[in-house]
């Protein structure tokens, strides 16, 4: 009997050293792979970190809750900047606070701003130690929402956030149950809202020197399109596609593709340098609704040429982006054919062409005659904007006031930290508007052309 229990002993101990043979050589091969592939190190690194993760008074922490169903990833830790929050700020906005406990503790905490560390993380293990817990609004399983912590010795809040229109969108009708409900709506988004736009960089594009003059752009065609999504949600591919009978348009996309172009699927650079060329550029988006305005309009203005874009009863309202008289707006026209009669007309015309620039020529444009882009603080180009826009103008108003060009995490870390948490628990909430509440039917850029 003995000498098959040594069998068995002898199997297991060479089972224990085989095991251990291949956890070694995953090891090494992880190593290697680290070597070609940071990425991979920093998520390695950053899951080990989270799962053995203690937080300090001085770390904000934010947790995705959905964070493994999209690729809306941060980066680890936040780059927050808080210099500007002080004692005297921070008094001045607990003034009100009768109960001075209250008042001292409230003071202290937004003191602690400045030394403040945003992290984030989609580790739900660590829901107990986080400040802050988002959602991507496609993505949440409404039946499965994690109970949050809300007492005077530890406070969490919720937020949910969305990029999509209306239209195109999951969960609106809960989002009564979150505190944050930040989106690209400049006005109902709170506290503020999370734009497409940067807008230290979009200024420095805004009020750049025009990139291809109007004697060297490309006369084969006036006007540049390039979109992927050929069934959107207000018919533009058939309202471009009647466009195309009256005036040339240069389609890269999948949607009424004419033109082969190996650079634009290989290009790294932004379409705005495609665009550049172009007198005009489609920047239409795929469903029309309030204050959805995306990387479209981006692009286009990046590029310095004009614009085309729809808009009908504010939906969206293109003057709290841009200047205003720096686009063509298709629902201006009664017909399509005298959209491309006008467009035609400048085309050839360039003193009515340019009078779409004018905000970026002297003398109201200093930066006019440089060449190339100048790199600016987002303070030096809102005092350029008042400059050449004007104080009162919409653009200021809307898109300029109410994105700080802040990571939306650094938004709600400081807001949270200069609030009373009483307030924010208690502000009456309300579930996103649909999109009948929001955007124009399905189908308007056709019907409206032909009703």
């Amino acid at each position: 009997m003995r000498s098959p229990i040594k069998c068995l002993y002898l199997y297991f101990i060479l089972g224990i050293f085989l095991f251990n043979l291949y956890l070694l050589s995953r090891f090494f091969g992880e190593q290697e792979k680290f070597k070609h592939d940071p990425f991979d190190q920093q998520q390695h690194f950053r899951l080990f970190y989270d799962v053995n993760f203690v937080k300090n008074s001085n770390e904000f922490l934010v947790l995705d809750w959905t964070g493994k169903q999209h690729i809306f990833r941060e980066n680890d830790t936040i780059k927050c900047d808080f210099s500007h929050v002080d004692l005297k700020f921070c008094q001045s906005k607990f003034d009100s606070i009768i109960n001075s406990t209250l008042r001292s503790n409230l003071i202290e905490r937004c003191n602690r701003l400045a030394k403040l560390t945003v992290r984030w993380t989609n580790e739900q293990s660590l829901l107990k130690q986080a400040d802050l817990i988002a959602f991507h609004s496609i993505h949440i399983r409404v039946n499965n929402l994690p109970e949050l912590t809300r007492n005077d010795e530890q406070q969490q809040f919720s937020t949910v956030y969305i990029l999509e229109s209306e239209v195109h969108s999951l969960n609106s009708d809960h989002w009564h149950r979150f505190d944050f409900p930040m989106w690209y709506n400049l006005e109902r988004s709170y506290p503020e809202p999370a734009t497409y736009f940067d807008v230290k960089l979009y200024l420095d594009q805004l009020f750049a020197p025009i990139r291809v003059p109007f004697s060297r752009k490309t006369t084969t065609a006036p006007i540049a399109w390039l979109i992927s999504n050929c069934n959107a949600y207000n018919g533009r591919s058939a309202f471009v596609k009647e466009l195309m009978s009256y005036i040339r348009v240069d389609s890269y996309g999948h949607c009424l593709n004419n033109i082969k172009s190996k650079t634009v699927t290989t290009r790294r650079e932004s379409n705005s340098v495609l665009y550049s060329s172009y007198k005009f550029v489609l920047a239409i988006e795929n469903s029309n609704c309030e204050d959805y305005v995306t990387e479209k309009l981006i692009d286009a203005i990046g590029s310095t040429s004009i614009p085309i874009v729809a808009s009908r009863s504010g939906k969206p309202d293109y003057t709290r982006f841009a200047p205003k008289h720096s686009y063509i707006n298709v629902y201006d026209f009664k017909s399509v054919k005298d959209l491309a009669n006008h467009l035609n007309h400048l085309s050839t015309n360039q003193t009515a062409y340019d009078e779409y620039l004018w905000f970026r020529r002297l003398p109201i444009n200093k930066y006019a005659v440089t060449s190339g882009f100048i790199a600016r603080s987002l303070n030096e180009n809102l005092r350029l904007a008042d400059q050449i826009l004007g104080k009162r103008a919409t653009m200021r108003k809307w898109l300029l006031n109410k994105e700080t060009s802040v990571n939306k995490y650094c938004k709600l870390a400081q807001f949270i930290h200069t609030n009373h948490w009483e307030s924010i628990y208690n502000r009456k909430k309300s579930n996103r508007p649909t999109a009948d509440e929001v955007c124009l039917p399905t189908n308007d850029l056709v019907s409206y052309f032909h009703s």
